[in-house]
């Protein structure tokens, strides 16, 4: 994903992970997609491009406008997530392009059924809805910028500090941290997992401090788009879940060992 304006800070390491991620999740995705071939056009969705069908970029940039305005442009790589399309919003192209087309209900149906690529569907909606939140903050007034925070971490700082109220839920796509309760450690935490989302689903503060054991690069995710995610991808339920059930596993197999 190329931005027209000059993105906010993280941008392009979030972009060569949420390549890496679709290339991931596509490689193990059991559905052979349909080639789709696209001319030099002003508006894609004249030429077949479909709202309810989800495409990888295979070879060219598609470009995509609001209004009238140029926003961004998908690249090589990139997994285009189907937009409803409206006078407003439309895709375009300057040259060629090939698509590789899925089925937008088959696709999520297949991921969902299985747990690493719910896992992996779970992270590209994150990382994607970082990007979006920073291309759009390219387009406000330095004054009015909001993004939530990509931050990186050393190995002995910490992310999460227990007690604190929960604002945020935090994607960890690199790096491992350890789980503290009281300065002890109880679990630990590593790529692809969801840090702080009990407290914020319980309106309760922070019940462990999260500390990096290695560098960690982190997407902070405010509670309220937290929530929309939630509402909106059952696959992210099951990631946390499964997450949560390690987490508890983790820390009575720690218990059994202090207390032994």
């Amino acid at each position: 994903m190329i931005s027209v304006a000059e993105a906010s800070g993280g941008f392009s390491a979030l972009t060569r992970m949420y390549k890496r991620l679709v290339d991931e999740f596509i490689g193990q995705l059991p559905l052979q997609p349909q080639s789709f071939p696209l001319a030099p056009t002003e508006d894609a969705f004249q030429q077949g491009m479909c709202a309810d069908t989800t495409y990888v970029v295979k070879g060219g940039m598609l470009g995509m406008r609001c209004q009238t305005r140029k926003l961004f442009t998908w690249d090589e790589g990139d997994m285009i997530l189907p937009d409803a399309g409206s006078d407003e919003v439309n895709y375009y192209a300057e040259s060629a392009v090939l698509l590789a087309a899925y089925p937008t209900v088959k696709l999520v149906e297949a991921a969902l059924a299985d747990e690493q690529l719910a896992r992996l569907w779970t992270r590209i909606l994150t990382i994607q809805q970082a990007m979006l939140v920073r291309l759009l903050a390219a387009h406000v007034p330095e004054e009015s910028h909001t993004t939530p925070g990509f931050a990186y971490f050393e190995p002995g700082d910490v992310i999460i500090r227990q007690g604190e109220p929960a604002d945020y839920v935090f994607s960890l796509f690199e790096g491992q941290a350890d789980v503290l309760v009281d300065d002890v450690v109880v679990g630990h935490v590593s790529e692809g997992e969801v840090l702080g989302a009990i407290a914020l689903l319980t309106h309760s503060p922070r019940s462990a401090t999260v500390r990096a054991k290695r560098r960690c690069s982190v997407v902070k995710v405010p509670k309220h788009q937290f929530k929309d995610l939630i509402r909106t991808n059952p696959g992210m339920i099951h990631s946390l879940l499964t997450d949560m059930a390690r987490q508890v596993t983790d820390l009575n197999s720690q218990v059994v060992q202090l207390s032994a």
